[in-house]
């Protein structure tokens, strides 16, 4: 029984690629379109990778095209950490799937419409670039949004250190801001989660061992650098974002104030968000632990399901 309904919006990128694998592993939700956006990579990047998982997992779920660039600055690609192609150690050469070939923005439009109950979550995995074009075409969508679950900023940020450019927000910061001028309800998981979400060597090698599709997930982690966990394994923050909505009882989250706001140093200028949890006005929750332990069983049970 699926119990409610969800667009995830993504930038593949190895760690999107597992993250939309546990959607759809998912038993109470029902993936209803994945749009592509610039982000680690480009949109045409992102897009043929988008495809390709959907040859790998055998999904049939509508992929559409969306932003190329940010709505203000210059894109800046994440290859160092993704690879060229944005899979690692996992090449292909061809993909079968096609997108629909209707703009993100009108995709978008057209779905939240067309589910009941104005019951749909967005899952944000990269930049908010494409939910941002959406609220400004078409500002009274927001009322058919539930919910926006979001991978992105830092827990930790205050005035007295050099806030932490996380990749997804400090990308396109301006559509952040018109997100959350939006007042559509906000879950948070910020990239502190990433530290602990993570598969060691040892660890891969049992992915690599459980399934057929745990051998390709394997081979994507090979050359995966993610620069918050280093050497000692393969990060995988976004899965926390899509497990989060079958499973919100493994995480602890806290009321916050979200601000998008900007830094300018040695570094140059970027935007990032500010979490005030003392804040009366607060917007959204923010993840700020999880029991890891569970996180890493739900995710080998997913490989294992998913390629049954």
């Amino acid at each position: 029984m699926k119990n409610y309904f969800v667009i995830i919006d993504c930038d593949p990128g190895v760690d999107d690629a597992m993250a939309i694998m546990n959607a759809l592993a998912c038993k109470n939700i029902e993936v209803k379109l994945i749009s592509t956006v610039s982000g680690n990579l480009s949109i045409d990047n992102t897009l043929s990778n988008t495809l390709k998982l959907m040859d790998i997992f055998s999904c049939d779920v509508p992929v559409c095209r969306g932003a190329d660039k940010p709505i203000k600055r210059q894109s800046i690609y994440a290859s160092k950490a993704q690879g060229d192609a944005g899979f690692c150690g996992y090449q292909y050469d061809s993909v079968e799937h096609k997108d629909i070939g209707v703009d993100a923005v009108e995709a978008l439009h057209y779905y939240l419409h067309s589910i009941p109950a104005k019951n749909t979550t967005i899952v944000c995995l990269g930049p908010m670039t494409n939910i941002a074009n959406l609220l400004l075409k078409y500002s009274d969508d927001k009322n058919y949004i539930s919910r926006i679950v979001f991978m992105g900023g830092s827990k930790d940020e205050d005035d007295s250190i050099v806030p932490y450019r996380e990749f997804n927000i400090a990308y396109d910061p301006e559509a952040v801001k018109i997100v959350f001028d939006s007042h559509i309800p906000l879950v948070m998981i910020p990239m502190e989660l990433g530290h602990i979400a993570y598969f060691d060597k040892a660890e891969q090698k049992k992915i690599n061992k459980v399934s057929k599709l745990g051998h390709t997930f394997y081979q994507m982690f090979q050359g995966y650098n993610d620069y918050h966990v280093g050497k000692l394994g393969a990060a995988v923050h976004d899965s926390c974002a899509t497990l989060y909505l079958s499973y919100p009882e493994i995480f602890k989250k806290q009321g916050a104030k979200l601000d998008v706001q900007y830094y300018n140093g040695e570094g140059g200028e970027y935007g990032y968000i500010r979490c005030d949890f003392d804040a009366e006005d607060k917007n959204a929750y923010v993840c700020v632990d999880m029991d890891v332990d569970k996180f890493k069983t739900i995710v080998y049970g997913n490989l294992v399901s998913y390629s049954k």
